[in-house]
């Protein structure tokens, strides 16, 4: 008699296989970094905390139940959401994420499409989609998944020291870069230059062709402020920092007053600071966008040098960390990966941190971990994950040849 073939439903895993399963993904989390886990809980903790000293005068003047007065909790709401989306990365097979660089490309478009035609404006820019009581901002996301798509690319590094293999990363990045730039985001479009820069010289470009570009780069910031091509938001602030580096009388009222009230109030907290939540630039409401832009000034303010000495030593920790993970894998996606979450991170400090100290223009990029935010504390969580992936998981060869 001849056999039948059932063509139903697959048959169901055993009870033994999904125990092994589970067990090998607990021996996963088991192995997570915490030289890269703790210094970066320890900043979002910090965060939080901060959050709640720049908004007390929110908390004030609202009710009990008011906006102002929750900052610090929907911070730690999300927090706890990005230490779930962590674990679930780290968890994440990793050729799901290598293989399927082209999705995910086309994921952050997508998301950069729904801004332009559903977007809504905050602060001149045109970045942002409400998701009910949520505002969501794609451009955040968009740095982990160039960095994942970028990384996806380069691994097989055929012909890597060729022009054909820079325009060709040139032009992936320029798919996120200039939707970004439209909305317009100068501050987060910024990130991408130095993370895909690295990631292309870690992965054995041509550094001809990586030192042309970037003097051509270099030119083109400066050649577009001359030549009228940025926004009115965009040139007064270039002309507050330039005000303020060539010792010209700043705006203290107008345009400059951001830059001056973050410098006074970094000045202004000495050695020790003036303790939690005592910063007069902070609670008497001088300092804008003091629990999100600002906020490394409050901090300054409240702990002095000393604190700001502690904070730096946890990002450096935190970012040393990340590239002993990167120097421990021959692997090429991993270490592209790892590389390129790092100076992710590198790149917002200094800018922000920069910015706060009237170093660099005002750009409204927000400081990692720490800064009010959602999606930039989920964006922040999801390149940590990534990091925590490379590090638990086996490191099979997904490229052509290893480092």
């Amino acid at each position: 008699m001849p056999m039948t073939r059932h063509c139903g439903r697959p048959a169901r895993e055993s009870p033994v296989r999904i125990k092994a399963k589970l067990a090998e993904k607990a021996g996963l989390l088991k192995a997570l970094p915490l030289g890269v886990l703790a210094p970066a809980l320890l900043l979002t903790c910090a965060g939080i905390a901060f959050i709640f000293s720049a908004s007390t005068d929110f908390a004030l003047s609202e009710s009990s139940l008011g906006a102002g007065s929750g900052f610090h909790l929907r911070q730690a709401a999300f927090a706890c959401l990005g230490l779930l989306i962590m674990i679930g990365l780290a968890v994440t097979p990793q050729r799901w994420l290598s293989g399927g660089w082209p999705l995910w490309i086309a994921g952050g478009m997508l998301m950069l499409g729904a801004v332009m035609v559903f977007g809504r404006t905050i602060n001149g820019a045109k970045s942002w989609i409400s998701l009910g009581p949520i505002a969501l901002q794609p451009s955040e996301l968009c740095k982990p998944l160039l960095c994942v798509a970028l990384a996806g690319f380069l691994r097989f590094r055929r012909h890597i020291d060729s022009l054909g293999a820079l325009l060709a990363c040139i032009g992936i990045t320029g798919l996120f870069f200039v939707p970004i730039l439209m909305q317009p985001d100068f501050g987060t479009s910024m990130v991408f230059i130095p993370m895909v820069g690295a990631m292309f010289w870690v992965a054995g470009g041509n550094r001809l062709y990586m030192w042309t570009l970037a003097l051509l780069g270099t030119a083109a910031f400066p050649s577009a402020y001359l030549l009228g091509l940025l926004k009115p938001h965009q040139v007064k602030r270039i002309d507050v920092y330039l005000s303020s580096v060539s010792g010209d009388v700043m705006d203290k009222t107008g345009d400059g007053y951001h830059m001056m009230q973050s410098m006074t109030a970094i000045g202004s907290g000495g050695f020790t600071g003036k303790g939690f939540g005592e910063g007069t630039q902070s609670q008497l409401a001088f300092l804008p966008e003091r629990h999100t832009d600002f906020i490394f000034a409050v901090y300054a303010e409240e702990t002095g040098l000393v604190g700001v000495a502690l904070f730096l030593l946890l990002f450096f920790v935190l970012l040393e960390r990340m590239l002993a993970v990167a120097r421990n894998t021959r692997e090429p996606f991993s270490r592209l990966l790892v590389v390129g979450i790092a100076t992710m991170f590198f790149t917002q400090v200094a800018i922000n941190i920069g910015m706060a100290c009237g170093m660099m223009p005002i750009t409204g990029l927000t400081l990692p971990f720490v800064s009010y935010g959602g999606s930039s504390l989920l964006t922040s969580f999801v390149g940590l994950g990534l990091v925590a992936n490379v590090a638990v998981q086996p490191q099979r060869v997904m490229g052509r040849d290893v480092f």
